[in-house]
Parts: structure tokens; C-alpha cells; sequence
């Protein structure tokens, strides 16, 4: 059975360690120890890891950098290590507050991980007494504004704490801002990271939950204004749907592939697909390599002293996954 994996993200003072106080003990009394928690820390300091020592949880500590940046890859490594030696039911992440659950999700889908793990959902805390005001502060810095909406839009579960320092008014413009970003995940209110502890191993992804919605009830039909402007004028190729998810999903291959027809196959990707990344075999260069692509960019890189399984790992949202493959498959020898 596949590791189990939760990712907790929010703005820095949120409330997730605060959470993790609280659902850590909980599971340690329903079950045995068998979880893992990686924390990160941004700087050399590990300040919110020194509160879960002493719950008998393996603690995993990244520190002086950002899973979304410099430590993407210890990330990977950790994972490597921690599955195969403390063999946990499941993981649960807490990521920095400014890291991009995009780019998390790009750490975890590594292709020698990918078929040992499941990530479960994205929760996200939001600081109910602070954010009208980050949303708006942040207008002038293009990255933080957009990984701050980024952790609520990807959400599968949002907690919107610390709702006892804000009135009812400013905690439905919350919501209103919230809703704006993500339609489909539910929705908790929180004092000081209290929820039903129960409720978070049940999350689903959203992407999920849409493939089961228009699979039995057909296909939404409720649009944003600026979803229906954007089709009217004949912008982007994104289908409608009221769910945002992060989703992947991997491709075996079968064979070697042409290195030209390769390229230009990622290369000629959608724009919400994100991340492409896995090794190939070319046929024209008799190697393989590892690739990685993002926007337009490729990279290629020979493999040296291992052979690992052909793969290939898509994460982004909305896209067409027999389209991709069936253009895949143009690729080979």
C-alpha cells in the first residue's frame, strides 16, 4: 500500500504548528507511531520543531532554505531515505509559509518516488485576522501574491483560523475572498487550529472530486465572469471547471523515443501543465536521460552508473491527459 501523504500549508504564522501540537497526539492515541513529519524552516533555526519533540514522531528537519527553492531536492532525498528505513503509513509536510504548493508537489512526484507514495490533499490554514490585509499588501510583489493564492487555491481542505480577532463582517469578506479563489474545497472555521482531527485523513483531492462530478452528473455549467470572457475571446485552452487542483499523473514508457520529436512534445505541452519531468531512453543518442521541463524550457541530462525505469511525470490542472499520451506516443523510435 502507497504512503500516505499530507500537505500542510499556509502563510507564516498561520497556525500549522499549532495544528500539528493538536493531530499528532490524536493519532498517536488511535494508532500506532507509524507517522513521519518533515518540517521546513527558512532559516538555520529550527524554532518550530522544537515543539513537537518529546510525541514520539520522527521529525524530519529541512532546514536554511524553501522546499519550493534551494531544498526541492532534499526534499526528494528525504523521502528516499525516510520510506525505505522507518517504512511510515504516512507523511505529513509542513511547509514553510512561503513556499508554493506547485512546487511541493513537483518535490514529491520525483519519478523514483512516485510509485510509492500517494499525496492525500493539500490543507491550508489562513490567518482570518490578517489576510484582507496580506492579499492586499502583497499587490506590489508579483511572487508573494501569487503563492499566497496559489496555498488557497490548491487547497483540498481550508481552515480559516483565528476567527475570535475579527469580526462576522470581515470574516465573510474572507470567505468571499477565499471563495474567489477556490469554489470546491471545504470550508472550517477555526480558534486557535481546533477542528475535527478525524476529518483530515479523510480529505480528497479536488481534482478528484471533479472527475467524479462530471463523470456522474455531466459537465459543470456554472462559469466565472472571467472564465466565460476568456472563452468568448477565444483565450486559453483550459476546459471550464469549478475545481482548481493540483493533479498528476505518470507514463510508462515502452520504448525508446526521438530526441528532436521529444523535445518539441514538451515543448508543445499547455500552459497548465506545469511540470513534465522523468527519464527517457533516446534511440538517435543510445542513453538515457533524465528530463526536466517548466514553461518552455527543457533540460536533458545523461544518466550515469544507474538504469532506472522509463518514466514520465505530469503535474499541472485541467489538462487532458489522453491528449497528452496519445502525443506521447508520436515520440518513439
Amino acid at each position: 500500500m502507497n504512503v500516505e501523504v499530507y500537505i500542510l500549508t499556509g502563510y507564516l504564522g498561520s497556525g500549522k504548528t499549532t495544528l500539528l501540537q493538536k493531530w499528532l497526539p490524536h493519532l498517536k492515541s488511535q494508532e500506532n507511531n507509524d507517522t513521519v513529519v518533515i518540517m521546513n524552516e527558512m532559516g538555520d533555526t529550527d524554532v518550530d520543531g522544537e515543539q513537537l519533540q518529546g510525541m514520539d514522531f520522527p521529525v524530519k528537519k529541512l532546514m536554511n532554505g524553501c522546499i519550493c527553492c534551494s531544498i526541492r531536492g532534499e526534499l526528494t532525498d528525504g523521502m528516499k531515505e525516510i520510506l525505505p528505513v522507518l517504512q511510515p503509513r504516512r507523511i505529513i509536510i509542513e511547509t514553510t509559509g512561503v513556499a508554493d504548493p506547485i512546487d511541493v508537489v513537483d518535490a514529491l512526484t520525483h519519478p523514483d518516488l512516485y510509485s510509492a507514495i500517494e499525496i492525500k490533499g493539500i490543507i491550508s490554514i489562513v490567518d482570518a485576522s490578517r489576510y484582507l490585509q496580506l492579499i492586499s499588501r502583497f499587490q506590489a510583489s508579483g511572487t508573494l501574491i501569487k503563492t499566497l493564492r496559489s496555498q488557497v487555491r490548491y487547497a483540498d481542505l481550508l481552515l480559516v483560523n483565528k476567527v475570535d480577532l475579527i469580526s462576522t463582517d470581515v470574516l465573510e469578506k474572507v470567505k468571499q475572498k477565499l471563495r474567489e479563489e477556490n469554489v470546491a474545497a471545504p470550508l472550517h472555521t477555526t480558534i486557535q487550529s481546533e477542528t475535527d482531527l478525524d476529518a483530515l485523513l479523510t480529505i480528497q483531492q479536488t481534482a478528484k472530486l471533479a472527475r467524479e462530478n462530471r463523470t456522474h452528473s455531466g459537465p459543470p455549467v456554472q462559469k466565472t465572469l472571467g472564465r466565460m470572457l476568456k472563452q468568448s475571446l477565444g483565450l486559453g485552452s483550459q476546459p471550464a471547471s469549478l475545481y482548481s487542483s493540483i493533479n498528476s499523473f505518470s507514463y510508462r514508457f515502452s520504448g525508446p523515443v526521438i530526441e528532436k520529436r521529444f523535445v518539441a512534445f514538451l515543448l508543445s505541452l499547455p500552459n497548465h501543465v506545469y511540470r513534465a519531468k522523468g527519464y527517457v531512453y533516446l534511440a538517435d543518442k543510445g542513453h538515457a536521460v533524465s528530463f526536466q521541463h517548466t514553461e518552455n524550457q527543457v533540460m536533458l541530462h545523461p544518466l550515469e552508473g544507474i538504469d532506472p525505469e522509463k518514466v514520465a511525470v505530469f503535474i499541472g490542472e485541467g489538462f487532458d491527459q489522453t491528449k497528452i499520451i496519445e502525443d506521447l506516443k508520436t515520440c518513439y523510435a
